[in-house]
């Protein structure tokens, strides 16, 4: 699908098929073979494809095409109880239009026409329109990024808690911190792929001689994704944390039902003893003929199992 948009004010609106106006932005949201050849042919630049967006290599993500800047960064999209969708998106930065490539719904592309006018650098160059739509995506990662850390802060305190988990409440813990730390993981590797699109583009920002103001605002949004990253390392190792605290406290639990069966065994061991040497056949034992005899079989097998039980007790093992 094709999405162009026109500016109009001090924002965006979406352009109709029958305007011949030229759009400052063109939105490509899941595009088929003949809409990424349309776009590429009106534009004069090879658009990549989703494999080429895939592509892990630093040259296939960020590079100039016939002097124009081609750039792709992972982001996440999120939509209600869904999980976490992550992404490859293309910006292609030309001199007086945006052209965006994605395969999903990140939801900076969805709102940022409608704030445009709000945005601090307004919307009169291609250049300002990226800077505003990176400034959106920058606030919505650091809104995830706090939102998975009252996640993080809900599970710790209920881990380190004063009550007890049960083995069901064990393993939906596990399960939730292992999906916490895999959104956390995603999280850091999308500040990392947007940092080095910042990067990239600052440089060609100088090159280009574009406002002080654009070089400026862009400058300001690398250190934010540099500061909201470390706060991602940060929420990782915690998760790393609650992952070992968690496996430790089971292993505590499963200490103890051990130790309460070992204890249980050397307490029945002097009894079963006892109860061994009378039920032996030899002829001539004196006490089976004595009147007091299984009274007393009884009561050395009791004494037997409470004296270790006692000394247990005394030396604080139970």
């Amino acid at each position: 699908m094709i999405t162009a948009y026109a500016r109009e004010g001090e924002g965006l609106r979406v352009l109709d098929a029958s305007e011949a106006a030229a759009p400052i932005w063109i939105d490509l949201y899941q595009p088929d073979a003949e809409e990424l050849a349309l776009v590429s042919g009106r534009s004069g630049i090879d658009l990549p494809t989703r494999a080429d967006q895939e592509e892990i290599e630093q040259s296939s993500r960020l590079y100039l095409e016939n002097g124009v800047p081609v750039m792709t960064a992972l982001l996440p999209s999120q939509a209600g109880s869904e999980a976490m969708q992550m992404g490859p998106v293309t910006f292609v930065l030309r001199p007086a239009q945006l052209i965006t490539i994605r395969h999903h719904a990140p939801r900076p592309f969805e709102t940022f026409a409608g704030r445009a006018a709000k945005s601090s650098l307004g919307c009169a160059t291609a250049e300002a329109v990226l800077v505003g739509l990176l400034e959106e995506i920058i606030d919505r990662l650091a809104d995830i990024t706090e939102h998975k850390g009252r996640e993080i802060d809900a599970i710790s305190r209920r881990v380190f808690g004063p009550g007890k988990m049960t083995t069901e409440e064990h393993r939906a813990t596990l399960r939730e911190i292992g999906a916490a730390d895999t959104q956390v993981m995603h999280l850091r590797e999308s500040l990392m792929t947007l940092e080095r699109v910042l990067g990239f583009l600052m440089p060609v920002f100088d090159a280009m001689r574009s406002a002080k103001a654009l070089r400026a605002m862009l400058k300001t949004h690398y250190r934010d994704v540099r500061t909201i990253g470390e706060h991602a390392s940060y929420l990782q190792q915690k998760t790393a944390l609650l992952l070992d605290a968690t496996l430790g406290l089971i292993n505590i639990e499963q200490n103890a039902i051990i130790k309460i069966f070992s204890v249980a065994a050397v307490a029945f061991l002097p009894p079963t003893l006892v109860a061994s040497s009378y039920g032996m056949n030899f002829v001539h034992m004196p006490e089976l003929e004595w009147v007091l005899g299984y009274p007393m079989a009884l009561g050395l097998m009791v004494l037997s199992a409470a004296v270790p039980l006692w000394y247990f007790r005394r030396r604080g093992w139970l």
